[in-house]
């Protein structure tokens, strides 16, 4: 009889320590689901949902331009806890829209489908030159950004909106106009049809100036001595950039890694100008030099 309360002992123990381990394991398998939904509730997620649209109000005096859609998609970013509760209100109710809300283009008398907006820099195709003795700045276009509607999916390739192109030759005064947007296909929207576009057209002024010449990579041990010690510098600039350049914009160099064998003559480089400087000429345009060893 003991040996049998024996091995019943043990097999009780036994048991015992299996519906111990089910336990545990189930309460970890639990932990681990709670942790991974957490997990995902917290994430950030992108999600596609189709939401029905009815509209009302159509203009009986208007063309639809194409067929009204039944259906909008939107393309979300949120959390999948959102997510969760965003989904759950499926079917989703459709959205109204009354055509007496919305704006329409005077000019073009058109209606465009509500989708998705972007806002894209404008590109201005100009191809403009000046007169002889004037220089043209760069056009200012205005607004210089523009909001776009349409599918996500085409709107994802589009970076920008082009101008009509504009030529423009011998310009010897200021310019202002307008030009026509391009739309990159009939899907695509635009809020505007024109921009305003500016360019300036400024005579050229000639000034000289001395500016000394400094001497680099000159061999080691050794001091040059240039002949003559400055350089005389034509340019030419815009009106308005005249005054605020003066000989400490230019940095004249002599490069003695460009020496020529048995020439003591070296070429006279610009490291630093203005860039709204146009040189004309650097005189003299090569200097002589004599290298003395230094004590």
């Amino acid at each position: 009889m003991a040996n049998n309360n024996s091995a019943g002992s043990g097999i009780g123990i036994k048991q015992k320590l299996m519906r111990g381990k089910l336990s545990a394991f189930i309460i970890c398998l639990i932990i681990s689901g709670f942790l991974w939904l957490s997990h995902a509730l917290n994430t950030t997620y992108y999600y596609s949902i189709n939401i029905p649209v009815k509209f009302s109000n159509l203009p009986a005096n208007k063309t639809l331009l194409s067929e009204l859609p039944n259906q909008l998609r939107f393309d979300i970013k949120t959390s999948g806890l959102k997510l969760f509760f965003v989904l759950m209100n499926k079917p989703f109710s459709p959205i109204m829209i009354d055509f007496n809300s919305l704006k329409g283009d005077n000019k073009s008398q058109t209606y465009a489908k509500m989708g998705v907006n972007k806002n894209v820099p404008i590109k201005a195709v100009i191809f403009a030159s000046g007169e002889k003795g004037f220089v043209v700045s760069k056009p200012i276009i205005n607004p210089s950004y523009i909001t776009i509607n349409g599918d996500s999916a085409v709107l994802n390739r589009i970076d920008s909106i082009s101008t009509a192109p504009l030529y423009l030759n011998q310009l010897n005064s200021n310019y202002i106009g307008k030009l026509a947007l391009v739309r990159p296909s009939e899907s695509v929207y635009l809020n505007l049809t024109e921009v305003n576009i500016s360019i300036q057209a400024d005579k050229l002024l000639q000034r000289e100036i001395e500016v000394p010449v400094t001497a680099i990579n000159c061999p080691d041990n050794f001091s040059p001595k240039l002949f003559p010690g400055t350089v005389r510098i034509k340019f030419s600039s815009a009106k308005n950039d005249f005054s605020g350049i003066t000989e400490k914009s230019f940095k004249a160099v002599v490069n003695f890694n460009k020496q020529k064998k048995e020439i003591n003559k070296l070429p006279v480089e610009l490291t630093i100008f203005p860039t709204e400087a146009f040189i004309l000429s650097i005189e003299p345009s090569e200097i002589e030099f004599l290298i003395f060893k230094s004590k």
